[in-house]
């Protein structure tokens, strides 16, 4: 058995900029994850996929050629994780065997609550490793990051994929987005393996070391957003001209590189200071655009975290779900504050790079 792992995803700096292509992000890879087992299927059945969010049973993968198709509301974007799998293994002269493929989520609870925590890149990441294990691929992260991204933009060509970045690589990734309308055009003209292998324009994909005296606390508004629809609100403004977004982006783009040093530097006052200018700077954003980052309930969540000395700001798209905060240790007196404004504390903490990858079970 193949079993595959990947951490769900919280913005430390960076959301809304990273959506432009060569703008920076810190993010972090948190200890709720994503995983994929996948075993051979033998005796002539076809390949399976299984997740409650296609049903209760088994769903059939066809494949033929490059062409591959699941029938299930939900799997398009499983769908495109393993076709492009299946194409680069064409491409190197390998054909597909069938596996039965089973995906299971932490990333959301019990009860069916999403936090924001980024599960459809942690998806894309797993399919694609397991699928390229069992086919015998070879894949380092960069691959991983690169075949996860030209199957997500294939549906969403807008989506920054910063959450493919965090969820490969785990850890605190500093990342940039490419142009990824370059990159899919790259795919269509050249091929699967051409697009491993040429420069992406824009990209940055680079683990950072773990900051030891920096602790995340995670606050949860209970109101889920919807990243699509926040974003999209984002390309449809035509302020995105104007010299006010030009501001926010240089500053965005200042105020991440200030966090890069203080991680790489291990320097928490610094890092206090980034995540305050970071919360500024997407408040001007949310009252030049309206696009409704900042809730009630995120407003006080950052209320609350500042009334105890505390720099805290939304992670994301905002709209509901997370507001993040970093301090020097576990902050009780934070964590009280939180919930006395309403805001449940998550058990989080970022999960280090060598937590995530694949592995083979007997």
């Amino acid at each position: 058995m193949i079993v595959a792992e990947a951490p769900g995803k919280l913005f430390i700096t960076g959301e809304y900029a990273v959506v432009e292509p060569g703008r920076h992000a810190v993010i972090v890879g948190v200890s709720r994850l994503i995983r994929a087992r996948l075993v051979a299927a033998g005796g002539g059945d076809g390949s399976t996929v299984r997740s409650r969010h296609f049903g209760p049973t088994p769903v059939p993968v066809s494949m033929g050629g490059d062409s591959v198709s699941i029938d299930a509301p939900g799997a398009e974007l499983v769908r495109e994780c393993i076709r492009v799998v299946v194409q680069l293994a064409r491409e190197r002269g390998t054909e597909a065997s069938p596996f039965a493929l089973e995906i299971e989520s932490e990333l959301d609870d019990e009860h069916g609550r999403k936090f924001g925590l980024g599960s459809s890149g942690a998806v894309a990441v797993v399919t694609v490793r397991a699928v390229a294990e069992h086919l015998g691929l070879g894949l380092d992260d960069d691959a991983v990051f690169r075949l996860a991204t030209l199957a997500t933009i294939e549906l969403r060509p807008a989506a920054s994929c910063a959450d493919i970045a965090t969820s490969t690589l785990g850890g605190w990734v500093h990342y940039a987005s490419p142009d990824r309308l370059a990159v899919r055009e790259l795919r269509r003209a050249s091929g699967v393996e051409a697009s491993l292998n040429e420069t992406w324009p824009g990209l940055v994909l680079e683990s950072l070391p773990d900051p030891g005296s920096m602790v995340l606390h995670v606050g949860w508004t209970s109101a889920p957003a919807s990243t699509a629809e926040l974003v999209g609100t984002l390309h449809a403004g035509d302020w995105r001209s104007s010299t006010e977004y030009a501001t926010f982006l240089s500053e965005s783009d200042r105020i991440t590189a200030a966090l890069v040093a203080a991680v790489r530097a291990d320097s928490v006052e610094h890092a206090l200071l980034a995540i305050r200018d970071a919360a500024d700077n997407l408040e001007a954003l949310d009252e030049l655009s309206g696009i409704g980052i900042r809730t009630p309930a995120l407003l006080d969540l950052i209320a609350a975290a500042r009334g105890v000395g505390i720099p805290a700001k939304t992670s994301g798209a905002g709209g509901g779900d997370c507001g993040i905060a970093l301090a020097p240790a576990r902050d009780e007196a934070l964590d009280a504050a939180w919930r006395a404004a309403g805001i449940e504390v998550l058990d989080l903490h970022v999960i280090p790079h060598r937590r995530v990858g694949v592995r083979e079970h007997g």
